[in-house]
């Protein structure tokens, strides 16, 4: 009795098997990953955020919620001086720049308030965000006293704690009365063209809306480096990728939406890359993200400026000034023609 012969499998079917059996583990992997993404546990018995849909809830109902917050966040101490007293007397204002910067950068604050930080055809409010620096705090005392617009946290000023001026100045913006359509959260090496970020806001974001408008980043996979400057560990976030965020520096939105952050960052826990952690919020508090390339991720010509909303790279006081000349001059000849 003859014996058929099993169909030999050729390197190009193995090949084909190969691909079908890397692909179908992908997939597998994908939709596990966004299981695990939506879990709100890690580890044993370690919450990663609270119970949202509960907290979104109970502020619907009754305008607050009683669920205890995962971070502690201590107003009364964290200042140096109460800026609610700084900030009693707030003009209505049609664009809040709240801008992130080094308490040694006094050069490029004074090159922002001369710069895009006071532009005639649009009512702008500044809130520089400082952090704490040994023997250093008397020359930003003496900056506050003489322009009103600075903020000083009790924390040391370095990279590491970043996030807290955002979350702390979040606190602080929620517990003032301001009156201003739209708040831009900028850092103080950006070269902003306030006019294009107010006709933006104006189109895409409504004040009854809760969204956040900027340059997103999706599937941002954590450094595991130790040796990286973004060093997040596994037991500080454990997942293989971060939630869809909009990069520090470009964050563009309103006042009902800083007042949801407000509350939302109290209930989601820290982790010290603040673009991430505050799109962890937006992600974790339902908070709308909207790409939009013309916050600029790097730096472009400054002559083709005019048609983008802000551009990063200018670490030094001189190039804002020299850039921010050369933009006046460019729509001048522009307005000519």
């Amino acid at each position: 009795m003859k014996t058929i012969p099993e169909k030999s499998n050729g390197p190009l079917c193995r090949k084909c098997q190969f691909q079908f059996s890397i692909g179908f583990l992908s997939v597998f992997v994908l939709f596990q990953l966004k299981g695990l993404q939506n879990s709100i546990h890690y580890g044993e018995h370690k919450s990663f955020w609270n119970n949202t849909d509960q907290i979104l809830s109970d502020i619907k109902e009754k305008g607050s919620s009683n669920i205890i917050p995962l971070n502690s966040l201590l107003l009364e101490t964290v200042f140096r001086e109460d800026p609610l007293k700084l900030f009693e007397v707030f003009e209505s204002v049609e664009l809040l720049f709240v801008v992130k910067s080094h308490i040694l950068n006094f050069g490029k604050r004074e090159a922002i308030r001369q710069t895009w930080g006071y532009v005639k055809q649009l009512r702008i409010k500044i809130i520089f965000v400082l952090g704490h620096l040994h023997n250093m705090d008397h020359f930003a005392d003496l900056e506050s006293k003489w322009h009103k617009d600075i903020i000083q946290l009790n924390i040391e000023d370095k990279y590491e704690n970043l996030v807290y001026k955002t979350i702390y100045a979040l606190l602080f913006l929620s517990k003032l009365n301001i009156r201003t359509e739209y708040v831009h959260c900028v850092d103080d090496d950006r070269l902003v063209n306030a006019i294009n970020v107010y006709d933006i806001a104006r189109q895409n974001i409504a004040q009854s809306d809760t969204v956040m408008l900027g340059f997103m980043v999706n599937l941002s996979r954590p450094a595991r480096s130790i040796t990286s400057k973004n060093y997040v560990s596994f037991e500080d976030y454990p997942f293989l990728y971060f939630p869809s965020y909009i990069i520090g520096g470009t964050i563009l939105t309103n006042m009902k939406t800083i007042h949801m952050l407000s509350i939302g960052i109290q209930h989601v826990r820290l982790i010290h890359i603040e673009d991430v952690y505050i799109g962890m919020v937006a992600t974790a508090f339902k908070i709308e993200m909207r790409h939009h390339s013309g916050f600029l991720p790097f730096k472009k010509p400054v002559l083709m400026f005019s048609s983008y909303l802000s551009s990063p790279g200018y670490d030094h006081s001189y190039a804002l000034l020299r850039d921010w000349t050369l933009v006046e001059q460019n729509e001048k000849i522009n307005t000519k023609r």
